[in-house]
């Protein structure tokens, strides 16, 4: 009777283990699936260098590095590479840190999908080894994908109140993980009007609301204190190509909605691919959308197309106008597509309120110009098994629709690892050279790499000088 437990056991074993490989592989290889992740993590050499030499100046002038998120991870690499460790080492604890993610998810799905078999909640969970920006924010340490972490263990927190035990205490830690979330990366901190919503609804008007609110507002006046008072408004830095230019309604390009909204419910879109084709009603027309509804949304899409105005030098616009352009040199697939999206994202917000909450967090989470496809990945995949109701019910979770998820995934994962020269051969290894008064390189360790950076400085701290970045490929000026 043993034998049939063991078989079971090992076919989840097993690809747990080959996609656990495939991630460290990912790291030994220099993997950089989502594009820029490698770049990104390079150009932090240049803060870390100041926040060591000058923690006070660099942390007071954050705002001059063109940096739209928080220095919170950049401090932790600066304190680190002052203990003298390795590059490679900080890199891997990383990537193995990630797997917190994996493991929350898995819990959140335990108490979400309680009738489910867990090793199909196993399997779901493991997803995030596939995603693109988790595999490389993982393999090269950014903000984001830690802010990410922390808001998987906040929303844990938030699903065991709401469908297990109302112990105040889960209201609380929601709370802590949450801002703990935002500090490495803002996007995650209008979750907390959600959240707070939702415990006001099950804690009415009573002390433990009150609780809820003072905890909020403690923890985020850190935040609003260094942005506001001390005036290190980084959140407003790193200006990209486009942004001088004014809109046909005469606002400023970053305030257009209309590229949002198209833009960002075709990624929303995207994500929602697998899942419409395992249960295909969720796209089918039913009285739900009635003729009226209709033509408002149409007109809605028309207008949303006139305004629209983005253009692939701002970088970003995700992976359909992308396409669009590379197929056909226009934007005609991205509109048929985003036509359907914002029928589709409205018949989601139909469901649930909470769906139309969560749906427009997603929207004002991006109030910078630049659109990319990577700050929603693996976000709307956590989403839609977490906080979004799509009424899923049993029979949605089988090996065969899993299989279907994981081939989207995969694809999706190869597309990544073909768009460019995503592996990367800049070593791993960071050493801080020797420090003079007018160059400072910091070396790639990997000697097979031939790259370093040379930093031509004037003073004692980096921001505003000349930053070049000599690889292999070429020679890149940081800024």
């Amino acid at each position: 009777m043993a034998m049939p437990s063991i078989k079971i056991k090992i076919n989840i074993i097993i690809p747990i283990v080959i996609l656990y490989t495939l991630y460290l592989l990912g790291f030994f290889l220099n993997e950089d699936s989502n594009g820029g992740a490698t770049m990104d993590y390079i150009g932090y050499r240049t803060i870390i260098y100041d926040f060591i030499l000058n923690f006070k100046y660099t942390f007071l002038n954050f705002d001059q590095y063109g940096e739209r998120h928080p220095p919170t991870l950049i401090i932790i690499l600066s304190f680190l590479y002052k203990l003298n460790f390795e590059d490679n080492t900080i890199r891997f604890v990383s990537l193995n840190l990630s797997i917190i993610s994996v493991i929350f998810f898995y819990k959140c799905l335990v108490i979400k999908f309680r009738d489910i078999d867990k090793k199909i909640l196993v399997l779901i969970s493991a997803i995030f080894l596939l995603s693109p920006t988790f595999r490389s924010l993982s393999i090269w340490p950014d903000g984001r994908i830690y802010g990410f972490h922390f808001f998987v263990i906040s929303t844990f927190f938030y699903l065991r109140f709401i469908h297990e035990e109302k112990k105040n205490y889960y209201c609380y830690l929601n709370i802590i993980f949450l801002a703990i979330s935002s500090y490495f990366s803002p996007n995650f901190s209008l979750f907390s009007i959600f959240f707070l919503y939702q415990f006001y609804r099950h804690l009415k008007i009573s002390k433990e609301i009150l609780i809820c609110i003072i905890l909020n507002l403690i923890l985020a006046f850190p935040a609003f204190y260094y942005l506001f008072v001390l005036d290190v408004f980084f959140l407003s830095s790193g200006d990209v190509p486009g942004s001088e230019i004014i809109s046909k309604s005469g606002l400023p390009i970053q305030y257009n909605i209309s590229n949002k909204i198209l833009i960002i419910t075709s990624i929303m879109m995207f994500y929602f691919i697998p899942i419409i084709l395992i249960k295909k009603k969720l796209f089918i027309y039913d009285n739900h959308i009635q003729l009226k509804k209709i033509l408002v949304l149409t007109l809605f899409f028309l207008i949303m197309v006139y305004e629209f105005n983005y253009d692939l030098n701002f970088t970003g616009g995700g992976i359909f106008l992308h396409l669009s352009h590379i197929l056909f040199g226009n934007n005609m697939i991205f509109y048929s597509i985003s036509f359907f999206s914002i029928f589709f994202i409205f018949r989601i917000c139909g469901f649930r309120y909470e769906n139309f909450f969560i749906i427009l967090i997603i929207f004002l989470s991006n109030p910078q110009l630049s659109i990319y496809h990577k700050y929603y990945d693996p976000l709307i995949t956590f989403l839609i098994f977490t906080l979004i109701d799509i009424n899923l019910k049993k029979s949605f979770f089988s090996y065969k629709n899993i299989l279907i998820i994981y081939l989207f995934h995969v694809c999706f994962l190869g597309l990544g690892l073909l768009k460019g020269n995503n592996i990367q051969n800049t070593g791993g290894e960071a050493i801080i050279a020797k420090i003079n008064m007018t160059t400072t390189n910091l070396e790639l360790g990997n000697s097979t790499a031939n790259a370093n950076i040379i930093v031509n400085k004037s003073g004692n701290n980096l921001a505003g000088n000349k930053i070049i970045l000599n690889l292999s490929s070429g020679t890149y000026p940081l800024n």
